[in-house]
């Protein structure tokens, strides 16, 4: 993660309402950015580019009534809950033919109508 103005001494640049950030998506999945950008979505409108080689710039965009305090907080979560959501989609990776086991065995046991 970085701030989308390289220059910048601070880790965000709050301009315009807006704060750019730079996702790098070997890290980071397209799925996780997405619901990391659902989740803050009443703090901010997350707009998501292209990917572009490894990185994906994400506008987090702020109502005028935001304040650059509040706005520089909700870029720090929103790499947080990235985080989060992508330790998620891992874990939700790792244990999907776990988790399809424990539902057939339950289904297996059950005895529901036909179909038709």
């Amino acid at each position: 993660m970085r701030a989308e103005d390289p220059g910048a001494d601070a880790p965000f640049v709050f301009r315009d309402g807006c704060i750019g950030v730079t996702v790098d998506v070997r890290a980071y999945r397209l799925s996780a950015v997405q619901k990391t950008a659902y989740r803050l979505a009443a703090k901010c409108t997350a707009i998501i580019g292209e990917v572009r080689e490894h990185s994906l710039v994400v506008t987090l965009t702020f109502s005028p009534t935001t304040g650059e305090r509040e706005a520089l907080e909700t870029a720090r979560l929103f790499f947080q809950e990235l985080l989060d959501q992508e330790l998620r989609e891992k874990v939700g990776e790792q244990t999907a033919s776990l988790r399809a086991l424990i539902l057939a065995h339950a289904f297996s046991r059950t005895s529901l109508p036909p179909r038709g």
